[in-house]
């Protein structure tokens, strides 16, 4: 009787974070289909400043969506989660429909505890590869609804897990 085991190890690359931004565009693009929002530019330039991101384990969560009021009409939220356990699922399955008028689409995003943990000259390295600078501010709150996970996409043992607002 033989037996044998393997192991193996993925550098988590680009070409990995390619993949989850993708994913996140594709989302991004059913808004446009649905609302007319975010333009096609727009979408680039948020699947652009994802890759970088999440290339450099610097992102806690971004959410994208209309807001009003100061708070999301509708929107979707993604998580950085790492580990094999986590599923790697087709975009889709957004809500068409919501009432967006009078709201605006924007984004939010929280740094991740490594990005605090780097210094300047590398924090200010990495925003020069982003193609927009974001300002601060306070996460909205959520409008007549509440956060439920739907989906993952992942992508070399790392990946984000998406949340999208459901009505009461």
């Amino acid at each position: 009787m033989s037996s044998f085991s393997t192991t193996s190890s993925e550098t988590f690359s680009y070409a990995h974070a390619r993949k989850i931004a993708s994913k996140v565009a594709s989302d991004l693009l059913r808004f446009h289909g649905f609302y007319g929002r975010p333009s096609l530019v727009n979408i680039d330039e948020y699947e652009e400043e994802l890759v970088e991101l999440l290339k450099h384990d610097a992102i806690d969560h971004v959410t994208y969506g209309f807001k009003k009021n100061g708070e999301w009409v509708t929107a979707v939220k993604y998580h950085a989660v790492s580990g094999a356990l986590i599923s790697d699922d087709l975009p889709g399955r957004l809500r068409a429909g919501a009432s967006v008028d009078g709201a605006h689409f924007t984004s939010f995003l929280s740094y991740s505890s490594s990005w605090w943990n780097r210094s300047e000259s590398d924090k200010e390295r990495i925003r020069g590869l982003l193609p927009f600078r974001r300002s601060t501010g306070e996460e909205p709150g959520v409008k007549d609804g509440y956060w439920a996970q739907d989906l993952n996409y992942a992508a070399g043992g790392r990946g984000l897990s998406r949340s999208s607002i459901r009505q009461w």
